[in-house]
């Protein structure tokens, strides 16, 4: 290269006092500078090609590139220009242009040695004692597009999809008002095995990740494998994980902070949840589950009517038990009212005897959506009129199954209706409502119970 150089100036072609006048001389001029840069394109691009396969050789062909680009336009600054100053200033601008490709080349080979993936992490306590949330984590300094995540539990083969992050994940850690997650019920509560497999763009990872209880906290062991690495990236495993799970096992690495969750984003979870069940076997109430006055549900639901579909239904299975007496209540205001009237009037058409729609008593002013009751004297013995009116409300919210009563006479059937409650809300949650309440005794959703789900055992 120096060769190239000082040969250059020499040729005659150079010469400012070569034949051929002012157009030869502005020719020589930029003679050098252009080949140099010729030259400099041509590393340059190789280096781009080859960067896909390594950036260190990538990195090595921009250097050279850069290098004769430089040496060219300083033996032509030398051969045109004698003043020191202008010399200074080159070798400054010099200088900064090294400076920032170092920089630029430093963080380029050091955001590709860095291993990125996608990592989970669910949380520490079993949400409503039925369910995790995995949340999903990002570490490494490139983004991976085209996210795809399976979820595996591996006591029964159970496998959660999720691609609701085709658009991509960027590096950096969780938005805090909105964390990324993804609901798992684990079939074998507190004694979990889950192989989580990550797909995107050129990427493809798989966490294996164990989570027990232990006394009274939980202990984790987690591998996580890249596709184009050999050796897992992470592998880490708690202290009292018992010997019996081989996953990690002569890591060193405890996973207290690869599987630490911010306790802020357990109040980002949908829906709203009211406790949880703690790894030693307690529950912990986040929130009192409770409903606002029936009135007010009542002006904020939205019209309820008996569709075709619905009122075909209840035709085909309760026209045969036409005289069947029926007594119709209603809590709410003037849409549930309305909703109450409608099932009287599909009733009384078949030829049910129906008296109401009435005012629930005092005391039952609190029942949401559809509930019924009947005599206590069918404890133990079918009633099919009630059965098949249950089944005859398919797509109506209702609770599961009718109640009994035993100030219910054994011909009546009492139809309980109120207003919507929440999406988040069962009307099996309440106590069922009574024809005569007791003075001093709740009823109906004046308490509710704050989880349908026994918290499981904790594994010995």
């Amino acid at each position: 290269m120096r060769r190239l150089v000082r040969s250059i100036p020499e040729t005659p072609s150079v010469s400012p006092k070569g034949v051929g006048g002012p157009a030869e001389k502005r020719l020589s001029l930029w003679d050098l500078p252009l080949k140099c840069l010729g030259l400099t394109i041509g590393f340059f691009g190789l280096g781009h090609w080859v960067g896909e396969i390594s950036v260190l050789i990538a990195s090595a062909l921009y250097f050279f590139g850069l290098a004769i680009l430089f040496l060219g336009f300083w033996a032509w600054f030398n051969t045109w220009c004698n003043s020191r100053l202008k010399r200074l200033c080159l070798r400054v601008a010099a200088g900064l242009v090294l400076v920032a490709f170092g920089c630029l080349d430093f963080n380029w080979i050091r955001k590709d040695w860095t291993p990125t993936f996608l990592y989970l992490t669910p949380t520490h306590e079993l949400i409503g004692c039925e369910r995790r949330a995995f949340f999903v984590n990002h570490a490494g300094l490139r983004d991976i597009q085209n996210v795809k995540i399976i979820i595996k539990d591996n006591a029964s083969g159970a496998a959660v999809e999720n691609d609701d992050y085709r658009t991509g994940i960027e590096p950096g850690p969780q938005n805090p008002d909105a964390p990324r997650y993804i609901w798992v019920k684990p079939s074998h509560p507190w004694d979990e095995d889950y192989t989580i497999t990550v797909t995107g763009t050129k990427f493809r990872s798989v966490q294996e990740t164990v989570l027990r209880s232990t006394g009274h906290d939980v202990q984790f062991a987690v591998r996580i494998t890249l596709d184009s690495m050999k050796r897992p990236v992470v592998t880490c495993r708690d202290s009292r994980l018992p010997e019996t799970y081989s996953l990690a096992r002569g890591s060193r690495e405890n996973c207290s902070t690869l599987m630490a969750v911010d306790p802020k984003f357990l109040d980002k979870l949908q829906p709203e949840f009211y406790g949880f069940g703690n790894p030693d076997g307690s529950y912990t109430v986040v929130r009192v589950k409770e409903l606002p006055p029936a009135s007010h549900l009542d002006s904020q639901s939205e019209d309820r009517h008996l569709t075709e579909y619905e009122q075909t239904l209840m035709r085909s299975k309760l026209f045969k038990y036409r005289g069947t007496k029926l007594l119709l209540l209603y809590a709410g205001g003037p849409k549930t009212l309305t909703f109450a009237t409608e099932f009287r009037d599909t009733l009384r058409t078949l030829g049910w005897l129906v008296d109401g729609p009435r005012p629930a008593p005092v005391g039952d002013e609190r029942i949401v959506d559809v509930q019924i009751t009947v005599s206590q004297r069918y404890w133990n013995t079918p009633y099919p009129r009630a059965m098949d009116l249950v089944s005859s409300l398919e797509g109506i919210k209702q609770r599961q199954t009718y109640a009994y009563d035993e100030a219910i006479p054994p011909d009546l059937i009492v139809l309980w209706v109120g207003p919507k409650s929440p999406d988040n809300f069962r009307p099996d949650d309440c106590i069922q409502p009574e024809l005569i309440p007791r003075p001093g005794q709740h009823h109906t959703c004046e308490m509710v119970v704050q989880t349908t789900v026994p918290c499981p055992l904790i594994p010995h």
